[in-house]
């Protein structure tokens, strides 16, 4: 029978047993995942009956002292907050330098604090801030405010037509060269090291900007794959899910892998995010896609929980 010290050491003991537990999306994933696996094993009763009694004491104590665990810890469990993606208005200068990462060790991983969920896609009062070419539609990044001419590819194409609708144009103009942004006459650039389908660069106000491919007005994948569309396989400096942490070097590499390898696509449009994945490449310049439970999108909506998995499991 528990003397009364053993029964006063029982709630701090609970309350750091609890400390660590976040209902986050991280905690749904886990879950999740853990049921999936338990679908391809069967377990013996035998077997399952010590861990029972286990968790039924443990129930037991919880409950008995549940009152004197922290005010804090339970709220914070009650009532997670709630992730919020601010968009950043097209031109505003970003805090942080533009860093290249071609040097991060090969096998490094790091579990990050959380990382922030802002949208690294631009915005403006109007429409979103687009250039289309050869059918493909790409919107501006807030940073970098000016990409550097080292990393500027071939011209594959020029805006002929600039259009404060460009929602309302035609496969032609779309085809031809068009922009909200982009002041006609600009040249379309590919980027050094990028797949021209994944992103382009166009001078908008003085500035070389970058566009990352999205879905838009019916203009998604068209059939492709996700890697069509999102080609960053071997290029990849750091991979950071926000909430969740950061993957570095190879670790970066072999889970957005398993991304492109596995993604099937849900839906030709983009939806609303929770969170962001943001893709920090070996050449410095960052593209992103959103997140919503285990899907990701950008041009089109994919599902992957095998990435979210592989995520995890290199933390």
């Amino acid at each position: 029978m528990m003397d009364i010290k053993e029964l006063e050491r029982l709630a701090p003991t609970a309350d750091e047993m609890l400390s660590g537990l976040h209902a986050d999306e991280t905690m749904k994933r886990r879950i999740l995942s853990a049921a999936r696996e338990e679908k391809k094993r069967s377990v013996s009763m035998p077997h399952l009956v010590p861990a029972l009694c286990c968790a039924a004491l443990a129930v037991a104590c919880i409950g008995m002292f549940a009152p004197r665990l922290s005010q804090t810890a339970v709220s914070a469990a009650a009532s997670p907050a709630p992730v919020s993606i601010d968009t950043i208005a097209a031109g505003d200068e970003q805090a942080a330098s533009m860093t290249r990462m071609a040097d991060v060790s090969g096998t490094a991983r790091v579990r990050a604090a959380g990382g922030s969920s802002d949208s690294l896609f631009a915005s403006t009062s109007g429409d979103i801030p687009l250039v289309a070419v050869n059918g493909a539609v790409y919107r501006m990044l807030s940073t970098p405010t000016n990409v550097e001419s080292s990393l500027l590819g071939d011209a594959v194409g020029t805006v002929s037509t600039a259009t404060d609708e460009p929602s309302l144009a035609d496969d032609s103009a779309m085809i031809g060269g068009l922009s909200n942004v982009a002041e006609a006459g600009q040249t379309i650039y590919a980027v050094s090291g990028v797949d021209v389908n994944t992103a382009v660069a166009c001078e908008v106000g003085g500035n070389m900007r970058l566009f990352q491919r999205v879905s838009y007005a019916g203009k998604g994948p068209g059939g492709q794959g996700l890697e069509d569309t999102f080609s960053v396989r071997g290029q990849v400096a750091e991979l950071t899910l926000s909430g969740v942490g950061t993957l570095i070097g190879d670790a970066a590499n072999d889970a957005a892998a398993v991304l492109l390898d596995h993604a099937t696509l849900k839906s030709a449009d983009s939806s609303a995010r929770k969170q962001t994945l943001t893709v920090t490449l070996t050449n410095g310049l960052k593209l992103q896609l959103g997140v919503s439970g285990d899907t990701v999108s950008a041009c089109g909506k994919w599902s992957c929980p095998e990435f979210f998995e592989a995520f995890e499991s290199g933390l």
